[in-house]
Formats: structure tokens, C-alpha cells, sequence
């Protein structure tokens, strides 16, 4: 583990546990950060955070931003104390990945899926590189059933890189030309809760993690932009370069909601091996490597900042999520208070015969049905 700046410790001292980092640091920080004096929040931190968006599933986080508190976009909960480091009130956050490029789901839009399934929250998969430095189209193309699932209480973020394709940052000069990119992306879309999964080693790369932390920092400053970061991890936690990718983006100053990992693709390993146990692992070795990144961070608060995202059923070697490893952990989640549980994919989670499936599903939404006691 490399040094960990005094701006980073002081950042610890101002975490709400279910909110991840908040935006009341500000000039107070100090440290040797470069950011450090940049962007003070207001200090709020007994205040309660931005409204909940309505319509959301029973007992669910809000999707509200986090205005002139300070507190990062998604809170939705007041909190129970004044101090720093004090404790908020709100559940875990619930979204499962749906791919706009894909149309193979038990249902024909995001309107449709809110109806069939009850799910009010997703998260947008995936936001790709246009002609130079830009975002595709994608996005826009399905803006309006975008529009009216959140009009009818639903909450979306958007989910920039991914496996395959080409990373926004990778067309973008610098930093603020790729702060220019995701600032129009936020302006066209309406969109501010955005997701940055980066698996690809050239996004990777010591000089793109700076950039994009960089960049970050731009937008969240101007355009108040939640941010988390979606990045591969081992049973023994993250490795080295989606670690580096998170705590570049902390020295810049950015404030980090959920880091969520991927408890997949894990390996050839022998047929039938449950899942679930590994992905606690890893979810465990995370945590320790949160809170020795962050000084002063609580085990609570690090809960509160961790996300998991499985793979439903049969992924593409033996490696098998069951429905029984499902329930494993969202157990483990509710006993924690995880911060984020997502899946890759809804439309993956139905019964086979119309496009891709989990090859496990019984009935359609098996997989949502037991990851959506989180909410409860």
C-alpha cells in the first residue's frame, strides 16, 4: 500500500456512512492534496441530505442529490448526529445493470420493466467513447423511456467503460477535455449519478487513472455529479491497478459514493464451487483495504461505501452464481448494510428462450426477487 495523504484522512473524518464520501471537507482538509482548498462544501452534516425520489420500492434508499449540504447525490436520508463521521439512517442501494443495448429482457423498455418487475432503480450499462472526445449515443437514443421511468419514481445511473468497447477517456486530450465530455453527457441527459467501471488496462494506466480523477473533480465541482466506481477484485481483495484507479480519484479531490466490486470471473474453478463464499471473501479483504486507504474510517462507514455486483447464473466458464449464492448474499448485505448490491444483468434474469438468461431463473426476475429484500 502506498501513502495515503493527510487530505485523505481528513476525508475520513467527514464520511456519512451511507453516502460515502461527503462534500464537507472542502478548504478545511489541508493536507498535501493539490485539491485540497478546492470546492469547500457547505458544512452539513446535521442536516438532512437532498429529497428521496418518490416512488422508490419500500423501505429503499432515496435517489436525491445532496444540494447545498454537501453530502454526495444519493443520500436521500437525514442523518442521526451532528459530529463528523456521524451515521445516516438509509438502506442499502439497489440497481441492477440493464444493457441499453439489448433488447433480449422479459420486458420491452424501462417503462415496462418498472411495471412487470416493481424495480425502480438501475444502472445504465454502458456509456461508451463517440466520434472523438465524446459519449455515444446511446444514452440519447433512449432518453425518453429514460425520461418516463423516472417520472414514475424511478432513479438511473449511468454506467460509464465496461468489458468491451471504447472507454470516453481514451478520445480526450485531458483532463479537461474528458471533463468537458461527461459535463455535456450530464447536461444532455439530465443524468448525475454516474458510475465509472473500469476494467480495461489501458483505462487503467497510471496517467488515465490521474486524468479521470481529474476530470472527476471538474464535474462533481460544477455539475454536483454522484460518483462510483465499478472495478474487478480478487478473494483477497482489489488488485493493484483498480486500486490505484480508486485512490487517484481520491487525491483529486473527488468524492466517492460506492466503490463495488465484482465478485466474478474468478476463475476455472471446479464445477459446482459456490459462489457466494468467495465473493464474501472478497467483499471482506475490500473492506480492510478501504479503511486502511481512509485513516479513520469506521467499519459501518466502510460497509456503507461497499457495493457487489455478481454475475446471475452460468457465467462463461464453470463458475455458476445460484440462486442459493443469491441468498447468501443478500444476507450477508442486510447484516452488513452493504451499500450497493447490483447484478449483471435484468435481462439475463428470466427463463430461456428469448435471447440471454441465467440458465438458472424458474420464473422471470428469480435473481431480482431475493436481491430486492436489500430494500426492505
Amino acid at each position: 500500500m502506498r501513502f495515503v495523504s493527510t487530505w485523505r484522512a481528513s476525508v475520513a473524518l467527514c464520511l456519512v456512512a451511507a453516502c460515502g464520501l461527503c462534500g464537507a471537507c472542502g478548504a478545511s482538509a489541508g493536507g498535501d492534496s493539490p485539491n485540497a482548498a478546492a470546492g469547500a462544501g457547505t458544512a452539513g452534516l446535521s442536516s438532512p441530505a437532498g429529497a428521496g425520489s418518490s416512488g422508490a420500492p419500500a423501505g429503499g434508499a432515496g435517489s436525491g442529490g445532496g444540494g447545498s449540504t454537501g453530502l454526495a447525490a444519493g443520500c436521500g436520508a437525514p442523518l442521526t448526529a451532528g459530529a463528523p463521521g456521524a451515521i445516516a439512517t438509509s438502506k442499502t442501494e439497489y440497481a441492477p445493470y440493464y444493457e441499453i443495448y439489448s433488447d433480449t429482457g422479459a420486458f420491452d423498455s424501462l417503462v415496462d420493466l418498472q411495471k412487470k418487475a416493481g424495480l425502480n432503480a438501475v444502472t445504465l450499462a454502458f456509456v461508451l467513447k463517440g466520434d472523438g472526445c465524446s459519449t455515444d449515443s446511446t444514452v440519447s437514443e433512449n432518453l425518453d423511456d429514460i425520461k418516463a421511468f423516472i417520472a414514475a419514481g424511478g432513479h438511473v445511473k449511468a454506467s460509464f467503460g465496461g468489458a468491451a468497447g471504447a472507454y470516453v477517456e481514451t478520445g480526450c486530450a485531458d483532463a479537461t477535455a474528458l471533463a468537458g465530455a461527461i459535463g455535456k453527457f450530464v447536461d444532455e441527459t439530465g443524468i448525475t449519478d454516474l458510475d465509472f467501471d473500469i476494467e480495461q488496462n489501458g483505462p487503467l494506466s497510471t496517467d488515465m487513472n490521474v486524468r479521470r480523477g481529474q476530470a472527476l473533480k471538474m464535474v462533481q465541482d460544477s455539475k454536483h455529479i454522484s460518483v462510483s466506481f465499478t472495478l474487478a477484485v480478487n478473494d483477497d481483495g482489489l488488485p493493484s491497478k483498480p486500486l490505484n484507479c480508486l485512490t487517484s480519484a481520491l487525491d483529486a479531490g473527488v468524492k466517492v459514493s460506492h466503490v463495488n466490486i465484482m465478485v466474478m470471473d474468478y476463475g476455472d474453478l471446479p464445477q459446482g464451487t459456490a459462489i457466494a463464499p468467495i465473493a464474501i471473501s472478497s467483499l471482506n479483504a475490500t473492506h480492510a483495504q478501504l479503511k486502511k486507504a481512509l485513516p479513520g474510517l469506521t467499519d459501518e462507514q466502510a460497509w456503507a461505501m461497499l457495493g457487489a455486483t455478481p454475475d446471475i447464473g452460468q457465467n462463461d466458464d464453470n463458475e455458476i452464481f445460484t440462486l442459493a449464492d443469491a441468498q447468501t448474499l443478500t444476507d450477508f448485505a442486510i447484516e452488513h448494510h452493504l451499500g450497493l448490491i447490483t447484478f449483471w444483468n435484468i435481462q439475463r434474469d428470466q427463463v430461456c428462450g428469448k435471447g440471454e438468461c441465467s440458465e438458472h431463473d424458474q420464473a422471470n426476475f428469480d435473481y431480482h426477487r431475493i436481491f430486492e429484500k436489500v430494500l426492505k
